[in-house]
């Protein structure tokens, strides 16, 4: 596997991404501001670090999942991810899946140059970033997704910096609150479902089964689930299932019989959705992982 490099994002925009770098930002501190809604899997983030940066990369919507040296991270919607100065992190090989989210990049390097504050005063919010002691921060989505918004809708339009240095500093403080609490990533009964689904994922898993698991309507179950989840019930279950279904492609089991494993309709239907979070059909898995077996290095 190819050294992690040090990582430093170029502008682009197109629709679904766009990343802005200190160049067009032109804010004290910033390195870098971007965002991608992910529609369809894109490839892996491959490991790398940055030099004097931290990075927090906040999900609104759906699900990722990072690594570092020392664990495996699944991020959902309202969650922050936080890579610190020069510490590897990548997801792993595993292609990127349907999300939406923002990532920000803070040089920690220089006190006198920092989001327009005093030296004093920056110095103390660096002091405070740095003393954040875990990769995941559980944010309450109605403060922190705002603030992200419209600070990046500002950076876009070239708007006020000193506006736009607010917001991140909210959210700055905000975060460093949460990392200081003890909070639960799901509340007892959508955690009960998703036992549930992950105890069950060969089943036909009926949204009116989970729901009834919840004591909720369906509808007030997809709603809260999404909320707390990221994602969806159904886009909760299909990744689950194709999760499982790799496993089973590579003990040789035929792609039709996975498919009905796994309570898919049809094995066209089920190759669609496995394309859509892998970005490969069955069939391009299971040559791609004979290929690395016969390639370790």
């Amino acid at each position: 596997m190819d050294s992690p490099i040090n990582l430093c994002d170029e502008y682009f925009c197109s629709e679904d991404r766009i990343v802005l770098t200190h160049q067009e930002l032109n804010i004290p501190g910033i390195r870098l501001f971007a965002t991608h809604n992910i529609h369809n899997a894109t490839f892996p983030l491959l490991p790398h670090y940055h030099e004097n940066v931290i990075e927090f990369t906040f999900i609104s919507k759906g699900s990722i999942s990072f690594f570092t040296k020392e664990s495996e991270y699944e991020v959902s919607g309202g969650n922050v991810f936080i890579s610190f100065p020069d510490e590897v992190h990548s997801t792993n090989e595993v292609p990127i899946s349907l999300s939406e989210q923002y990532w920000l990049q803070v040089d920690i390097s220089d006190p006198k140059n920092l989001l327009f504050l005093n030296e004093e005063t920056a110095k103390q919010l660096i002091r405070d970033l740095k003393s954040i002691n875990r990769h995941i921060i559980s944010t309450d989505i109605k403060e922190t997704r705002p603030l992200i918004e419209k600070a990046f809708e500002l950076a876009l339009s070239n708007g006020n910096q000193l506006l736009i240095a607010g917001f991140l500093i909210i959210f700055f403080q905000l975060m460093i609150a949460a990392s200081k609490e003890d909070r639960y990533y799901l509340t007892h009964d959508i955690e009960a479902a998703v036992r549930y689904i992950e105890e069950h994922v060969t089943e036909e898993l009926s949204l009116h089964t989970l729901a009834g698991i919840c004591n909720l309507s369906v509808s007030q179950f997809k709603q809260k689930f999404r909320r707390i989840v990221g994602i969806s019930p159904r886009n909760y279950i299909n990744k689950k299932k194709i999760n499982c279904s790799k496993g089973l492609l590579l003990k040789n089991i035929p792609v039709t019989e996975v498919a009905m494993q796994l309570k898919f309709n049809t094995s066209s239907y089920f190759s669609t959705v496995f394309k859509k979070y892998t970005m490969l059909t069955p069939s391009e898995y299971i040559q791609a992982k004979l290929i690395d077996r016969e390639n370790p290095d």
